[in-house]
C-alpha cells in the first residue's frame, strides 16, 4: 500500500530530483507532529504520573529534559529523511538513464555536509541536557544532605563539582566531535595532560587546600555551627566551610580564616558532637575543718537550682585534692546547649561565694606560715 503510493507520487511528479525532495520534506513534516505528539504525551501522561511519586527528583529530570524530548525526536526524523533521501539518490530512476548521484555529484557532498550538522546539532542537544540532569541531580542531593545533616555542600563543595562535571562532559563531546571527523586528538590531550602537570605544580598549595575541604566535607570532623578547640586550644564556632579555607568566628567576634590542610592535619576537639550537651567545671577550695558534707550539699543545690542545668544528668561534687592552704572541690554540672556554658559558669561561682558567706564557710588564700627560732 505505502509502495503504491509513493509509486503514485513519482508517476505524478515525473522527476526524480524532486520526487527526492518532496519524500525528504514528507518525512520532516511527519517527524515535526510525531515530535509534538511524544511532547503532548510527555505533558499530559508521564508527567501526572510521575507527579505521585514519593520523591521529587523524577519531577525535576523530567521538568529538565523540557523541549529536548521534543528535539531529540523531530531530530532524529530528521536523521531518517536525510539517509532515504541519500539512499534515493543512488538508486536506479525510470526517469533518467543513471543514478541522481551521477548526475548531481553535488548532492553526495551535500547530504555529508547535513549529516555532520545533524551530529553537530545532536551532540549540543545532549551535552545541554546532560548539563541541566547534573545541575538537578547534585542540587536535589545537596538539599537532602543540607536539610538532613547540615554539611552546607550546596554553598560549597556542589558549585565546584557542577563545574567540573560540565568540563568533563564538554571535554568528552569535544572529543567526540573530533573523533567523528577522522581529527588526531592525540596531540591535544598530550598538550592537555603537560597544562594539567605545569597547573598542579603552580598551584600545588591551593590544591591541597581543595582537597582538604573535599575531606572536611565528606568525612564532616564539624558542621556548619558547631563549636570546636583547635590550634593552642583556641575555641570558636564554624560558619563556613569553604573549598579552600574554613571561617571560623571566636569569642571577640573575629573571624578567623584557617587553611583547610592545617585544619585536616591538626588537632581538634569537636564541642558539640554527638550533641550539644556540654560539661560545666568550677573549682573552688575551702578552709581545712570545714563540713565535707555541707560543702557538697551546697554545691549541688546550687547547681539544681540553676536555670541552665540539664535535667539529662545529675550533678556531682568531688574532693579533688588536699591543697597547700584548702580542700580543693569540683562541682560538674551540665547544660543542655553549649552556647550557655560561660554564662552558667559565671552564674555558678556568684552563687557558691554567696552562699559560703551566708554559711560561713571560708575560701582561704594561699597562706605561708613563718616560724621564727628563739635563740
Amino acid at each position: 500500500m505505502n509502495a503504491w503510493i509513493f509509486n503514485l507520487l513519482r508517476d505524478l511528479v515525473k522527476d526524480d530530483l524532486l520526487y527526492r525532495i518532496l519524500l525528504f520534506a514528507i518525512v520532516i513534516v511527519i517527524s515535526f507532529f510525531g515530535s509534538k505528539f511524544l511532547a503532548f504525551i510527555s505533558k499530559k501522561i508521564i508527567k501526572p504520573i510521575v507527579s505521585k511519586t514519593k520523591t521529587d527528583l523524577d519531577d525535576k529530570i523530567l521538568a529538565a529534559s523540557g523541549s529536548a524530548i521534543y528535539r531529540l525526536s523531530f531530530l532524529a526524523g530528521i536523521f531518517i529523511s536525510v539517509e532515504i533521501f541519500k539512499d534515493g539518490i543512488k538508486s536506479e530512476s525510470k526517469f533518467l538513464p543513471k543514478p541522481l548521484k551521477e548526475i548531481y555529484p553535488f548532492l553526495d557532498n551535500l547530504v555529508a555536509i547535513t549529516e555532520s550538522l545533524l551530529f553537530i546539532a545532536l551532540i549540543i542537544i545532549l551535552l545541554v541536557v546532560s548539563f541541566r540532569y547534573v545541575n538537578v541531580i547534585l542540587d536535589w542531593y545537596s538539599e537532602k544532605i543540607d536539610a538532613s545533616d547540615n554539611r552546607n555542600l550546596s554553598g560549597s563543595l556542589f558549585p565546584l563539582l557542577k563545574k567540573v562535571f560540565k568540563i568533563i562532559l564538554f571535554a568528552l563531546a569535544i572529543v567526540i566531535v573530533l573523533a567523528k571527523f577522522s581529527v588526531d586528538i592525540s596531540a591535544f590531550v598530550v598538550s592537555l595532560g603537560v597544562g594539567s602537570l605545569a597547573i598542579a605544580l603552580a598551584a600545588q598549595e591551593t590544591l591541597s587546600n581543595m582537597i582538604s575541604g573535599f575531606i572536611i566535607m565528606t568525612d564532616r570532623p564539624f558542621r556548619i555551627g558547631d563549636r570546636i578547640r583547635y590550634a593552642d586550644n583556641q575555641v570558636g564556632d564554624v560558619v563556613d566551610i569553604g573549598i579552600r579555607s574554613t571561617k571560623i568566628l571566636d569569642f571577640d567576634n573575629n573571624i578567623v580564616i584557617i587553611p583547610n590542610n592545617e585544619i585536616v592535619k591538626s588537632r581538634l576537639v569537636n564541642i558539640t558532637y554527638p550533641n550539644s550537651l556540654t560539661r560545666v567545671v568550677v573549682d573552688v577550695g575551702v578552709a581545712y575543718g570545714t563540713d565535707i558534707k555541707k560543702v557538697k550539699e551546697i554545691l549541688l543545690k546550687i547547681a539544681n537550682e540553676d536555670p541552665d542545668c540539664s535535667k539529662q544528668m545529675a550533678p556531682d561534687v568531688f574532693l579533688i585534692n588536699f591543697g597547700a592552704s584548702s580542700l580543693d572541690f569540683r562541682l560538674i554540672a551540665r547544660t543542655d546547649d553549649y552556647r550557655n556554658a560561660w554564662a552558667m559558669q559565671c552564674r555558678l561561682r556568684e552563687k557558691i561565694y554567696e552562699e559560703f558567706n551566708k554559711n560561713n564557710i571560708e575560701i582561704p588564700f594561699t597562706q605561708i606560715v613563718v616560724h621564727q627560732s628563739r635563740s
